[in-house]
């Protein structure tokens, strides 16, 4: 009887062992919490140009260097303040953007810049799917078409980690899709994207932990014959269980571009990025 007995524990134990590791991820935005958080996003960038000697001498005469070397840093903080659920079961949130600074050095010239959404703040609601929508942005030197982007880049980011609808467990793996334009002046922005996969590592103490590989490619949805684009990264991320939410993501993705601008001029870019995005949930 004692036998069966120890038998039956071991059993029930190891079962209550693979059900603790076992976890179904979803990001949560609760009640009455304030999520700090600040990113961090640096870059090194060489651009350089393949022409014929005479075109490489013209734009050499008209000041441009190459091949360009441009370092760049972003630095922003912001929080959400979460309310009370309200009797539609969606939580009212603000967010406040705190200063957000832009640093770039191009060829040794540096440049620093305040950017538009510094002090800003932003009102709205989390539905019951924890997707946030926008009811007012307030902020001084902020235009109608900043405000529109603002909210696309919201509802992007959110739809940017879709986590499986299964628990997971340590060694189980799920991809997601991250769009990206990439603005290049006096030409139609560059489409691409980013294939993240998230392969869970570790669970413990109430934190889950995961590797990042990160593949670049063109958006083959538009037509971009122009133009090639390849990259391979790797970061890391925690989700902290008890609060449903990302808290730590380190990313660090170089890329190649090549660009035709016409017949006889092409440009060529390589950047190394690097981004940091910490939250405290208070």
């Amino acid at each position: 009887m004692t036998k069966n007995l120890t038998f039956i524990l071991l059993i029930l134990i190891s079962f209550t062992n693979f059900a603790q590791e076992s976890v179904l991820f979803e990001i949560q935005y609760k009640p009455n919490k304030n999520y700090i958080t600040k990113t961090t996003t640096t870059s090194l960038s060489e651009v350089d140009f393949v022409a014929d000697e005479e075109i490489i001498k013209a734009l050499k005469d008209n000041g441009i260097d190459m091949p360009m070397i441009v370092n760049s840093e972003v630095k922003i903080s912001s929080n959400i303040f979460t309310d009370n659920i309200n009797e539609n079961g969606e939580t009212p949130a603000t967010m406040n953007y705190g200063e957000m600074i832009s640093t770039n050095t191009i060829n040794g010239e540096t440049k620093t810049e305040k950017l538009p959404l510094s002090g800003s703040k932003i009102t709205g609601k989390y539905d019951k799917d924890f997707m946030f929508h926008v009811d007012s942005i307030h902020g001084e030197n902020i235009s109608v078409e900043t405000k529109r982007n603002l909210i696309t880049t919201i509802e992007s980011v959110q739809q940017s980690i879709k986590f499986p609808e299964q628990p997971m467990k340590v060694g189980d793996t799920f991809k997601s899709e991250v769009p990206m334009s990439i603005p290049i002046d006096g030409m139609n922005p560059v489409l691409i994207n980013i294939s993240i996969e998230y392969y869970l590592k570790e669970i413990k103490e109430e934190k889950a932990f995961f590797d990042i590989v990160q593949t670049v490619g063109l958006d083959m949805s538009r037509e971009q014959f122009n133009m090639s684009a390849k990259g391979t990264g790797s970061g890391s991320a925690i989700f902290d269980i008890k609060e449903g939410f990302l808290t730590k993501f380190i990313t660090e993705l170089p890329m190649d571009m090549t660009l035709d601008i016409n017949e006889e001029i092409s440009m060529k870019l390589k950047v190394k990025t690097k981004s940091e995005q910490i939250t405290e949930i208070k």
